[in-house]
């Protein structure tokens, strides 16, 4: 229910993640690229009845709470609204401004960085990532993502983000069911505390992914509070392909039975 293609920063076009999920026997999955749709079409063209596949159409929207990036994914929604796609076409606008402001800032930091030359260069989208980050790994400035980020991080740059009421309110009047992503995010080894859940709740989120490589082993408490709220249950590895390896396809591993999608399917 969570996973990546070269439409955003993952590895895989649409036919090497339909190959990977046969190979690997997830029946029912969903394409969920960071503010983008562009790989949805391509999905649903190659998929044929012997296949067996069920294909949820998703994406993963962005937004901004209290200082930090969170993540939404959204399910069957309408793919020609115009609010959600100027919604994610904003997204991306921003996020790519950001990056040249991070470009200008560390070509007064190093010597092998300009924006000229960061214009020019040519980002292979099957390596995964953005194009700056790939870019600065390629200059020998940074050794890999974890190093590049930290730089970003301490340059003090980051894209602008709508506010969750925003983003919550155009994703459902789209059509589709929303639902807060890998919860435990910001809070590695730990739970996200029952107020921030609750103020996702107020917002209206129809369901939490409860199953996450960043949740752990707090599945449980995630699910007690969807059973109590009468909220969805998804599940997903979040796998970019072969950028992230530590985000395995099919890991954790869920049973249709483990999750409560009835209203999805």
């Amino acid at each position: 229910m969570h996973m990546h293609t070269v439409a955003s920063d993952g590895t895989w076009d649409a036919a090497e993640l339909k190959k990977e999920l046969i190979k690997n026997k997830i029946d029912i999955f969903s394409v969920t690229d960071h503010d983008s749709v562009d790989n949805i079409k391509n999905m649903q063209d190659i998929l044929e009845q012997k296949d067996n596949l069920i294909f949820l159409p998703g994406t993963e929207l962005s937004a901004d709470y209290e200082g930090k990036e969170y993540h939404l994914t959204l399910y069957n929604f309408d793919l020609n609204n115009t609010r959600l796609l100027n919604l994610m076409n904003w997204t991306n606008q921003s996020k790519l401004s950001s990056n040249i402001d991070y470009i200008k800032y560390a070509a007064n930091k190093y010597n092998k960085v300009s924006l000229e030359d960061f214009e020019k260069y040519e980002n292979d989208r099957k390596r995964g990532g953005w194009k700056s980050a790939n870019y600065m790994i390629d200059k020998g400035i940074h050794k890999d993502i974890p190093e590049h980020l930290r730089d970003v991080y301490s340059s003090g740059i980051k894209a602008e983000l709508k506010s969750p009421e925003e983003v919550i309110s155009i994703a459902k009047k789209s059509g589709g069911k929303i639902f807060l992503a890998h919860p435990s995010y910001h809070y590695r080894n730990n739970v996200m505390p029952i107020e921030e859940l609750n103020y996702w709740l107020e917002l209206g989120i129809d369901g939490v992914e409860c199953f996450s490589p960043y949740n752990g082993n707090n599945a449980k408490y995630y699910i007690n509070f969807c059973k109590k709220n009468n909220l969805m249950i998804s599940g997903g590895s979040d796998c970019h392909g072969t950028f992230i390896p530590s985000r395995v396809l099919g890991v954790p591993n869920v049973s249709l039975e483990d999750l409560d999608i009835k209203k999805l399917l």
